[in-house]
């Protein structure tokens, strides 16, 4: 296994146990030059080294645990925004997206996630236009990524007098909300060249350096 030592230093969660398996890679270093040397010390330095690399697979196993987790925070984050909009059907397919939001809220409450309004448009029957929702929890994207896409109901609206059906939609956008990244700048990278601009624009144009280009040296 490939561990990056300074990286995994940086990180609180992980800094102890590379401290440790730098120890011990240090260690090992040391058994496998007894192991080289005197035949009387190798039984023991064998033992040594056996012991040292359990340790190292238990150390390494902790690791590639966070990591792993990390990498699948990464790919399926516990926040959302949900998004739903009434489509084809008119009053009836705002009815129709108020009830795909108000099931999505109480499946949301059957699992301990928060929910919250972010934005209402309501029609004149008190169904959505289009809302936005945010919601936060376990696993909240990977259970509701597939809830995307053009939703379809054919029933006898309540707006239908003649008792006829009717097929309306709503759309549904599931986005997720990823951790934020910090980007390290570092200015000695950047080059900045300044002109003077060309074309219209007056004196202004050929008298004052406006013209600005950067340059990242190593891209």
């Amino acid at each position: 296994m490939s561990l990056d030592l300074n990286e995994l230093k940086k990180d609180h969660r992980t800094s102890y146990l590379a401290d440790m398996l730098e120890k011990l890679l240090r260690e090992e270093e040391q058994v496998r030059e007894m192991l080289a040397g005197d035949d009387a010390l190798q039984e023991l330095a064998a033992k040594e080294l056996k012991f040292i690399r359990e340790e190292k697979e238990r150390i390494e196993h902790q690791i590639q645990e966070i990591l792993d987790k990390d990498r699948e925070q990464e790919e399926f984050p516990n926040e959302i925004v949900l998004e739903v909009r009434a489509g084809a059907g008119g009053d009836e397919a705002s009815l129709f997206a108020w009830e795909l939001a108000h099931m999505y809220e109480k499946f949301s409450e059957s699992q301990g996630w928060l929910w919250r309004v972010n934005y209402e448009s309501k029609s004149e029957l008190s169904g959505y236009k289009e809302a936005s929702f945010e919601i936060k929890g376990k696993d909240v994207f990977k259970k509701m990524r597939y809830e995307t896409g053009v939703h379809r109901v054919q029933r006898i609206p309540a707006t239908e007098k003649n008792g006829r059906v009717h097929t309306s939609t709503a759309s549904v956008a599931v986005l997720p909300i990823k951790k934020k990244i910090n980007f390290k700048i570092d200015p000695s990278e950047f080059e900045m060249e300044y002109s003077r601009s060309g074309g219209k624009g007056g004196q202004n144009v050929n008298k004052v350096e406006t013209a600005v280009r950067i340059i990242h040296k190593p891209t």
